[in-house]
């Protein structure tokens, strides 16, 4: 599972993709990269109860449905995550706590996850 900052790596020649690209390489096909992605801005507010009613209210109108596969990760996970999430062959579960994972056991990650508990079974 990786958390990494692309500022902080700095830049690199051929563009971030470059990092998880590296990552990957190391891994192999056989290895698995993880990177929490978590859901964009307000998407998992409604219902809490930290919000007044006409702010949530306003949320249920103006956000769009939430979209597991197309939804932007958390701005505050980096732009790495979303690089991934983005990439061919990366796949994300459909819980708004949602993870983006590459490799041999990614189906496993992301397949049977129950919607009351968002780190999966077990």
């Amino acid at each position: 599972m990786v958390h990494a900052s692309v500022r902080a790596v700095g830049a690199v020649a051929g563009g971030p993709d470059q990092i998880h690209l590296a990552l990957k390489e190391v891994l192999s096909p056989e290895g698995t990269l993880i990177m929490y992605a978590g859901c964009p801005a307000y998407v998992d507010e409604v219902g809490r109860g930290h919000l007044t009613p006409d702010q949530e209210r306003e949320l249920l109108e103006k956000l769009p449905a939430f979209d597991p596969f197309t939804a932007r990760a958390q701005r505050e996970n980096g732009t790495l995550v979303e690089f991934l999430r983005t990439y061919p062959g990366s796949a994300v579960n459909q819980h708004v706590t949602r993870f983006v994972v590459w490799g041999g056991r990614a189906s496993d990650l992301v397949s049977n996850q129950p919607r009351n508990y968002a780190f999966g079974l077990g």
